[in-house]
């Protein structure tokens, strides 16, 4: 089936946050470096950190504490990412220009993130996009994250949607899985963690240069 006819079906597309929706990287890598000085540790690279994020904080923070370090490097993440999780947001380009297309069309969108769901909520709002969203959907909302099925059909339950019906757009392989895993369409932006050939490996159904690439070709 072709883009075009794909999105002719379309009722809902769902975003993942980071490094899909917005670049919140640099404020994320504050919190692992952070919990690191606090515990005396050599603080991981921006680069190290950005490779690694995606599959939530508590995957992520495995790749640079013990097992035993664990419990009080997430308490470290935790307090400053409070503090500081409306900091250096930078919304990826195109993303308005996708969400005002998807309005146009009367198609739910939806953010659909690893991320916790409160912080997420908080951002967006931030962002003065909350009337874009129909579903802000995170960590902490359920007890499942990305690419557990169970998280994936209970989007498209909230938005009452079919799997055929709803596009998910995202930058690294979790999102690939989260939406092959009930059958919808992944579309895959390398605005993230991975590139164009690892989004390919991980078979993206489509790959765009950006956000607003798909708003110019798929939903214009």
């Amino acid at each position: 089936m072709s883009t075009t006819t794909k999105t002719q079906q379309t009722e809902a597309v769902l975003l993942d946050m980071d490094g899909t929706l917005v670049d919140h990287f640099e404020t994320i890598c504050r919190c692992y470096q952070y919990a690191a000085e606090e515990m005396g540790k050599t603080p991981p690279t921006y680069d190290q950190v950005k490779r690694e994020v995606g599959g939530s904080m508590p995957v992520t923070i495995r790749k640079f504490f013990s097992e035993d370090e664990l419990e009080e490097a997430k308490k470290h993440w935790n307090q400053r990412f409070d503090e500081i999780h409306l900091e250096g947001v930078i919304l990826l380009k195109g993303a308005r220009e996708l969400l005002q297309a998807l309005d146009k069309k009367g198609i739910q969108a939806a953010v659909f993130t690893n991320k916790t769901g409160s912080h997420s909520r908080n951002i967006i709002d931030s962002l003065g996009l909350t009337d874009s969203f129909t579903l802000v959907l995170g960590a902490e909302d359920t007890p499942y994250r990305k690419p557990q099925v169970e998280l994936s059909q209970i989007v498209l339950e909230r938005l009452g949607v079919n799997a055929s019906d709803a596009i998910l757009i995202g930058d690294s392989p979790f999102d690939i899985q989260s939406a092959h895993c009930v059958g919808m369409t992944s579309f895959c932006v390398p605005t993230g963690s991975h590139s164009v050939q690892e989004l390919k490996e991980a078979r993206a159904d489509h790959i765009f240069e950006s956000l607003q690439e798909i708003a110019d070709t798929v939903f214009s």
